[in-house]
């Protein structure tokens, strides 16, 4: 990242007091620093819990995206309940469970990193789509990772066998899951495309990389699991 300045700095003074609260009765397990490029300002907060990867297996980078601006919902669609928990945190708990890597979370505000289990870095963004998938590939390339899982944080039915069956089709070409018509998150991207992500402009998704995928490289995935929430008539 051109110009990108990187700066350990303590979290709390910057965040709501009910966030500085949470973070003082859980001491030692957040560390934060602020990371800026361009027009788009992000911070990372790591959380020191990762599970060690077998060297024998590639290294697979998990991103969680979901630093949109709920438009359409009114509220924080993230925040909605489902299932007993909320929409992230199920869409988080899948992906915990399909990866065992280095993971983060890119959010707009920092109290939704409370919805969040345990095991993720979060990273803070609001610019657009494309800022987010920028600041998820650099980081992707400093954990040194083979590859780059991409999931939403508003698709919260995707289980973690379709995270498994995305990540076993790792190759020089991404894979993804597909509803039969259009090829959809999740997606992994091999690191040589992480350059590719970078270069995304505007409010794009990963999905302008997708498009040409050939059929081996495609998973087929029933439609209720593909289901994104975008208003509270999405909600079950």
């Amino acid at each position: 990242m051109n110009g990108a300045r990187v700066e350990a700095q303590f979290f709390g003074h910057l965040l709501s007091p009910l966030f500085r609260q949470h973070l003082r009765g859980s001491p030692g397990r957040h560390a934060m620093m602020n990371w800026q490029a361009g027009p788009a300002a992000a911070s990372l907060l790591q959380r020191k819990d990762e599970l060690p990867v077998s060297e024998s297996t590639p290294t697979i980078a998990a991103v969680l995206l979901g630093a949109g601006r709920s438009a359409r919902f009114g509220t924080d669609k993230l925040a909605a309940g489902l299932g007993g928990g909320t929409v992230i945190g199920r869409s988080a708990l899948s992906l915990r469970a399909a990866t065992s890597g280095p993971r983060l979370a890119v959010l707009r505000r920092p109290e939704q990193s409370l919805l969040l289990p345990d095991g993720f870095q979060i990273a803070l963004c609001e610019g657009q789509q494309s800022d987010s998938l920028r600041m998820a590939a650099d980081w992707a390339a400093r954990t040194g990772a083979d590859g780059l899982l991409i999931a939403l944080a508003d698709m919260p039915f995707v289980p973690p066998d379709l995270h498994r069956a995305v990540i076993s089709r790792l190759a020089a070409l991404p894979a993804c899951a597909s509803n039969g018509h259009t090829a959809m998150p999740p997606a992994i991207f091999p690191a040589s495309w992480f350059p590719r992500l970078r270069a995304l402009g505007g409010d794009r998704g990963a999905g302008a990389l997708l498009g040409n995928l050939p059929a081996s490289q495609q998973i087929a995935a029933a439609p209720e699991q593909l289901r994104d929430i975008d208003t509270p008539a999405d909600l079950p």
